[in-house]
């Protein structure tokens, strides 16, 4: 057979059975399979005839094109169309139904697989939401805790120094209102949380006076690290609170932050009166929650504390 004749019905059979392996596909796409499962015979069912009606089909196809490309065609061939045709079913029909079958074992694979990781995708972004959501109630629930002990101060002081209370009253106002006007960011800066700090404690050294003294140990380098927002104020108030609060002479709060290796290691110290260990309040509780939400096992909290020998309160966090 000449080169040209080859060439061509080699071209012309793999055209045809590309447009019959479109409609296979089509049909496919129309009626799709949601799994592999038996609940889905009706489809298997359709697909498997549609295999058979288009193995069928193309290799009448490619008979018809070798009698008519073919270069001994004649009137006797012809004749015998039905008996060749069927001689060429038996050589290639197994051969081109193996070969629908792949073709839509491999589209419907790749669909449940697309469906599959759109659901996974899905499914992650719903539980980062979700944890989003966990994390802001957490720390949505530190404003009141924190907002019912300074109205107590505030109480406290109304009658033995309205003067004083008038002043806790105005920091108050600039607290929240830095709170209110900061992102809603699960993290901030280091530089930014020292500032939430500073406005909290400016409120607190009202009440302490004299009696309180804050010295922060913490390098400018890490000023930028990122910290989950507001952190740090609970550990300051459950120095003040179990610590401090108590001495009539005060103490001191020392703030520290360090690098360890891939870790940024943050510190609230007072000198104070310590607490038993595992007696762990509203705030203690809520950070080491958020530190799950957050990171997961890669952050920790660790207490260290001792009756009359003061508390350590160290985060473990990693850096980005």
């Amino acid at each position: 057979m000449a080169v040209w004749r080859v060439l061509a019905l080699n071209l012309s059979q793999n055209a045809a059975w590309g447009l019959l392996g479109l409609l296979l596909l089509a049909l496919a796409e129309r009626f799709p399979l949601e799994s592999f499962g038996w609940e889905e015979w009706r489809t298997w069912l359709l697909h498997g005839a549609a295999a058979v009606v288009v193995a069928c089909a193309g290799l009448v196809v490619a008979y018809l094109l070798a009698l008519l490309l073919g270069e001994h065609t004649s009137p006797m061939q012809i004749v015998w169309f039905f008996k060749g045709l069927k001689r060429f079913f038996a050589s290639y029909f197994h051969t081109n139904l193996l070969l629908m079958v792949a073709v839509l074992g491999g589209f419907h694979a790749f669909r449940i697989h697309q469906r599959l990781r759109a659901r996974e995708v899905e499914g992650a972004r719903l539980e980062a939401r979700f944890a989003e959501a966990q994390h802001r109630a957490l720390r949505m629930q530190l404003q009141p805790h924190f907002l019912f002990n300074t109205l107590n101060s505030v109480s406290a002081l109304v009658h033995s120094d309205p003067e004083a209370a008038d002043r806790m009253i105005g920091r108050l106002g600039d607290f929240l209102r830095m709170t209110l006007d900061a992102p809603p960011d699960q993290e901030v800066s280091l530089r930014k949380e020292l500032a939430f700090i500073e406005a909290y404690l400016s409120i607190e050294r009202i009440r302490f006076g004299d009696r309180l003294k804050v010295i922060q140990d913490i390098p400018p380098e890490l000023h930028s690290a990122k910290v989950p927002a507001f952190i740090l104020q609970p550990l300051v108030e459950n120095a003040l609170k179990h610590g401090l609060a108590d001495r009539p002479e005060g103490g001191t709060i020392t703030l520290r932050a360090r690098r360890d290796s891939d870790c940024l290691v943050l510190e609230v110290q007072d000198d104070g009166e310590g607490f038993r260990p595992g007696r762990e309040g509203t705030g203690l509780a809520n950070v080491r929650a958020r530190l799950g939400l957050l990171h997961g096992g890669r952050a920790e909290l660790e207490i260290l504390t001792a009756p009359r020998r003061g508390t350590l309160v160290a985060l473990r966090l990693p850096l980005a």
